[in-house]
């Protein structure tokens, strides 16, 4: 209890100084524990969300079932089943919880449910599916429901960030960490102070919530598989796999810190244990990502059927996630560009996911795309855009060496030589393209 109340008084004196700000990574699920428990029907909701600090999610979701089946009105248990079918998509990579939160969320309206808790529900889901238009409405709809509840808060930030409002979603995470301290808050907190080029700060906002907040095992495990990716981020290797060990001490198996791992392990030339560890988190959690570091360590080291076929699953796995609703436009067409794959059309998919939620990953995308198809001048223009925040990812750093040696400037080699100060390892495909431009 002293930790957690320390925790929250040093979150007051961040927060002053104005460095709440990031990428949507956090789950919901512990700010719902933290704000139930009010009136007796909160308290209700707080008990069924309390089975989630086991860290058996099937198991709670199996119980909430059967509940539903038993009382199929019951408007909280199918309130809270729809926020557990999220949680499981989250931890299995199956996309078809997606459109089993969407009907549990509907037959929780149907039958009288919180409405705040719905409502957030619904803007969590339209955001994980890439719909932050809907997830802005829904978010607000929630807030005006319970402005004092602090859950809606990272779905509306979430929402705002990937729409590129910056300034209103820093504004948003602020408030949220007031209203809910704990570790959704101060990890979206930590995610913010690494867009805006403070990794750092990011790592000491990730021990805050670490601090704030050990209630559920998956989002303890995943805090501190965000402290390995921003090490990894920064080129320090060793920090990173010390991370992930203790994501993995803390929750064995975590799926997340394997992959971080064989990220690792790849990257110091350990290709065989890499692609072994990647092949089983792929196993387990089919997710595009790390199909694609599958494919592109199975590349580098010489095995270019393996790599192909690691490929054609990517693809497999995209159709998937689009046929349970989710907007894949950006994520298709940065692998198809860093591929050489239908450049024309992935063009084309980069824009309409820049024109629907231009955050700095889609104004990047679409620089790259441009790139590709030899419109390096437009290229540059939104290149200067995606790292207007400070950002020091190398491989957005990397896209505009790329730009600026395609318009002839001097100031290329200075931008190849910045991305691997930030990140000597930042890419398996292009990380050696920068190396061999220097040289």
């Amino acid at each position: 209890m002293i930790g957690a109340f320390s925790a929250v008084l040093a979150a007051g004196v961040l927060l002053l100084s104005g460095v709440f700000s990031g990428r949507p990574r956090a789950d919901p699920l512990a700010v719902f524990v933290a704000n139930a428990g009010v009136s007796p029907e909160q308290a209700e909701v707080g008990r069924l969300f309390a089975g989630f600090s086991t860290g058996n999610t099937a198991g709670v979701v199996h119980r909430l079932e059967r509940r539903v089946a038993r009382m199929p009105h019951d408007g909280n248990a199918l309130a809270v089943l729809a926020i557990a079918y999220q949680q499981r998509a989250r931890e299995t990579g199956d996309p078809a919880y997606y459109r089993l939160s969407d009907t549990a969320l509907h037959r929780a309206s149907a039958a009288g449910g919180p409405l705040p808790l719905i409502a957030q529900g619904e803007a969590s889901l339209a955001n994980t599916r890439h719909r932050f238009s809907d997830g802005l409405r829904l978010a607000r709809q929630s807030i005006g429901l319970d402005p004092e509840g602090g859950s809606a808060y990272g779905a509306l930030g979430d929402a705002l960030l990937n729409l590129g409002r910056y300034t209103q979603a820093f504004k948003v995470y602020d408030q949220m960490a007031l209203k809910a301290p704990g570790i959704a808050s101060f990890s979206r907190v930590a995610n913010a102070r690494e867009l805006i080029g403070r990794p750092n700060a990011a790592v000491a906002a990730d021990e805050l919530a670490l601090e704030a907040d050990a209630t559920i095992p998956e989002q303890i495990a995943w805090t501190m598989t965000q402290i390995g990716n921003v090490d990894f981020n920064m080129g320090r290797l060793g920090a990173a796999a010390r991370a992930y060990r203790r994501a993995l001490r803390r929750f064995p198996g975590y799926v997340h810190a394997e992959a971080g791992l064989a990220r690792v392990e790849a990257s110091a030339g350990h290709y065989h244990e890499a692609i072994a560890r990647l092949r089983r988190a792929v196993a387990v959690l089919p997710i595009p990502a790390y199909a694609i570091w599958l494919g592109d360590i199975l590349e580098v080291s010489g095995q270019k059927a393996a790599a192909r076929r690691e490929y054609a699953l990517v693809g497999a796995i995209e159709k998937l996630f689009a046929a349970n609703g989710v907007r894949t436009e950006l994520q298709t067409a940065v692998f198809d560009l860093d591929h050489d794959r239908n450049v024309a059309d992935a063009l084309a998919r980069a824009r309409t996911a820049y024109e629907s939620a231009p955050s700095i990953y889609a104004e990047d995308a679409l620089a790259w795309g441009l790139y590709r198809t030899g419109r390096c001048e437009e290229a540059r223009t939104h290149s200067v855009r995606a790292l207007r925040l400070g950002t020091r990812d190398a491989l957005l750093v990397f896209h505009r060496a790329m730009i600026e040696r395609c318009l002839g400037s001097l100031s290329a080699r200075s931008w190849f030589r910045r991305a691997l100060a930030i990140n000597p390892h930042f890419s398996f495909l292009w990380a050696p393209v920068a190396r061999s431009q220097l040289r």
